[in-house]
């Protein structure tokens, strides 16, 4: 190693403090999920106003944050904030089958367009709504997410989640499980789990991947695991960016566990022309690095995360290399 390489400490380095959410928009997005949290407590739960919105069998809140933002690896700006919000046990038997998720999501928009004015339809799932009033509006949309306790009678982290596009489909989800996996990853790592995620996340965004978040999440702890320098420092972080990629290309079409659920997740392949160019773009980039060519090294490592990237070295974008796998290869 020479002095030359140790720039490689300070770019990603600070590329992944970049990624993540200042403290003021962290304060934003909670501030805007307990709004919505509080206008759902008021219909289905309004006893719980003077119990300090705890309820039996359901820890102490009625909402959890999920995703990114409830596991540290939410990017900003961020786009939205995943709330899962727990209905009362009783709603779920008083729900007729052939209704299902459905006449939940009718109930819930018509609770929360009492409030908000700004509801859609999320993309992957439920509502996604916009508080206004004393939230502001640079916040995170809530992607509401509602529930019920999986075993209401006992101390469980798992939860039953209604499919809107289906009548009568339930899902399994355990936040708990999902977050101890990503931790047992990121103690057996440096947590260079989390760190990939962030900036596979802003690769995702830079280049409009279509992979989801949790199956991006469960890749990245599937990788750090079988890496050969996941015990080695932020030197080594321009080789597990390549190393990602290239592992990445044979993982299409996988269907893998769902931790705390009995479900897979299937992954998808849409994504690989897009592995294999970020492989091989990389893969130059590396190259450069070693050869202590930093400043030419920057524009290749744009190519693949964005503007970010960039941004995080206080320069400005650099044109933007053209090159894929068989250039580099």
């Amino acid at each position: 190693m020479t002095d030359a390489w140790r720039h490689v400490f300070a770019r990603f380095g600070g590329f992944i403090e970049h990624l993540r959410p200042t403290a003021s928009e962290r304060c934003d997005a909670l501030a805007a999920a307990a709004d919505v949290a509080h206008c759902l407590r008021s219909h289905f739960r309004p006893l719980d106003e003077l119990l300090a919105g705890g309820f039996p069998g359901a820890g102490e809140s009625d909402h959890l944050i999920i995703g990114g933002h409830g596991k540290g690896t939410a990017i900003r700006p961020a786009d939205t904030i995943d709330v899962l919000y727990v209905l009362p046990a009783n709603l779920r038997s008083e729900n007729r089958p052939a209704t299902g998720g459905r006449s939940l999501g009718l109930e819930l928009a018509a609770v929360l367009g009492e409030r908000f004015s700004d509801i859609t339809q999320a993309a992957e799932g439920w509502l996604a709504v916009r508080p206004g009033g004393e939230v502001p509006r640079r916040s995170a949309a809530v992607r509401l997410i509602p529930c019920f306790p999986r075993h209401p009678a006992e101390e469980s982290s798992a939860f039953l989640v209604a499919d809107p596009g289906s009548a009568t489909a339930w899902r399994v989800i355990d936040p708990a499980a999902e977050r101890a996996r990503l931790e047992a990853a990121d103690a057996a790592s440096g947590n260079k789990a989390s760190h990939l995620i962030l900036m596979l996340k802003a690769w995702r965004r830079a280049r409009r991947i279509d992979i989801g978040a949790l199956a991006l999440e469960l890749l990245v702890t599937d990788f750090v695991s079988v890496w050969t320098y996941h015990r080695r420092g932020l030197l080594f972080y321009d080789w597990m960016v390549r190393d990602f990629f290239f592992w990445l290309r044979f993982q299409r079409d996988r269907a893998v566990p769902i931790p705390g659920s009995p479900e897979l997740l299937a992954v998808g392949g849409s994504w690989l022309a897009a592995a294999n160019d970020a492989y091989g773009t990389a893969k130059t980039a590396c190259l450069l690095e070693r050869d202590n060519a930093g400043d030419d090294a920057l524009g290749y490592w744009e190519t693949i995360f964005g503007a970010a990237f960039a941004e995080s070295q206080g320069e400005p974008p650099a044109p933007v290399p053209r090159i894929g796998l068989a250039a580099a290869s």
